[in-house]
């Protein structure tokens, strides 16, 4: 039996591993893919803070580009952002294997291509049903499991956890594009990804990462990512004249975007009178994901060290309730900025075009406040600035009615 079992080996996963190793819990990382770090399913766009935070080494050899800023297209209007920390285009499969070889130098072990497919409660500890690579199946013991298996869940479903969020479906290629230099690109317009935005992440002068991501909810139902990205990459004018026509991967995924805070259950505890045991959610499995931008690798890495720490602390005591500090800790950090990205989220869907070209305007008039401010992974820091400008509560008033209609009606988020 482990301390510790960490399911999924993302960002999140092995950092919550390390940290629980760290503080010298037996610890095992269960991955279900036969190589970690593939497939990959993101932008791979990260900040200088998220860099830092990852606490690795050598850091050359997963960064594929340094960006110096972002231009922003709305439907009729282009803004150009000067940025005052770089951000980092990455190779997110050894971003993976770095932070799992950290977890094992601390201590973790780590076996691959092992599928979760049930967990169970058993004399005083947690069972955890597994097939293996070979088509064996198999049980392992744990004292505290922590879920860091993506958007899907598993750990929480099999658990009982409800999670309350929504999936924006995403695709993303690799292609030939001329880029503008070294800035990431984004577009907005309910013709081009409703309900979020796409982007073009370059990589050198020649080759960008193209993608986008919608809410269904409000786009046709019967409408793609990938038929929106195809019409995006040859029809959208600024894109089809750098776009030149060819793409070596494609690959696609889902952001999970929180239905709101208080609704939101990381921790699961049962207390015995040896003991006990305890579950907790991390990362994209959590919906610790920012609404605004669907960025998750900050966020995993954080609340995966807090993960680990409290795991670890949980499994050698025996004191489950422990596992509360965990989800104190978490909301505490982010708790406030996902929270205020929610409410942007929903406000961002029910915006029409026109609206967005009014808001991107106004925002260039305070271009060099917004540079000063901007943070991507804090974005709320200077939206909270500007939702208090006449323009903005213009465009609230405006929105009020058809926004307490479709949140109010139908009890979404």
């Amino acid at each position: 039996m482990y301390d510790v079992v960490v399911v999924g080996a993302g960002p999140s996963g092995c950092m919550a591993a390390k940290y629980a190793a760290k503080s010298g819990v037996s610890t095992l990382i269960i991955e279900k893919d036969p190589e970690i770090g593939i497939p990959v399913r993101c932008a791979g766009l990260i900040s200088k803070r998220a860099v830092e935070e990852s606490e690795l080494k050598g850091v050359r050899n997963f960064i594929r580009n340094r960006l110096k800023g972002a231009i922003i297209h709305s439907p009729n209007y282009d803004m150009q952002l000067e940025a005052r920390e770089s951000a980092y285009a990455i190779r997110r499969d050894l971003f993976d294997r770095a932070l799992a070889k950290e977890a094992m130098n601390s201590g973790a072990e780590i076996i691959t291509g092992c599928k979760v497919v049930g967990i169970r409660m058993s004399e005083g500890e947690l069972r955890i049903h597994v097939d293996t690579s070979n088509g064996k199946k198999d049980e392992i013991g744990a004292k505290v499991v922590i879920g860091a298996d993506g958007v899907r869940a598993g750990v929480a479903r099999m658990a009982g956890m409800k999670i309350m969020r929504n999936l924006l479906s995403c695709v993303q290629v690799e292609g030939s594009y001329d880029s503008e230099g070294a800035y990431a690109e984004v577009f907005v317009g309910r013709e081009i990804a409703p309900g979020f935005f796409a982007w073009a992440i370059p990589l050198d002068d020649r080759i960008a990462r193209i993608g986008l991501c919608i809410d269904k909810r409000y786009s046709s139902p019967h409408t793609t990512p990938l038929a929106f990205l195809k019409r995006f990459m040859l029809h959208e004018p600024r894109m089809a004249k750098r776009y030149r026509g060819t793409y070596f991967s494609y690959t696609g995924g889902a952001i999970p975007i929180a239905a709101g805070l208080k609704r939101q259950k990381t921790v699961k505890m049962k207390m015995m009178k040896d003991g006990g045991v305890g579950i907790l959610l991390v990362g994209d499995a959590a919906a610790q994901v920012k609404p605004i931008t669907g960025g998750g690798v900050y966020y995993g890495l954080r609340c995966g060290k807090i993960a680990g720490e409290v795991a670890a602390e949980a499994a050698s005591t025996g004191d489950m309730q422990v596992l509360k500090h965990y989800d104190r800790r978490w909301r505490r950090e982010i708790g406030k900025e996902i929270a205020f990205g929610i409410w942007v989220h929903r406000l961002r869907c029910v915006l029409g075009d026109d609206d967005l070209d009014r808001i991107f305007r106004a925002l260039g008039r305070e271009r060099r406040r917004v540079e000063e401010k901007g943070d991507m992974d804090y974005p709320s820091l200077i939206l909270r600035e500007f939702i208090k400008e006449p323009e903005f509560i213009k465009l609230a008033v405006k929105n009020i009615i058809r926004y307490m209609y479709i949140y109010g009606r139908r009890g979404k988020y």
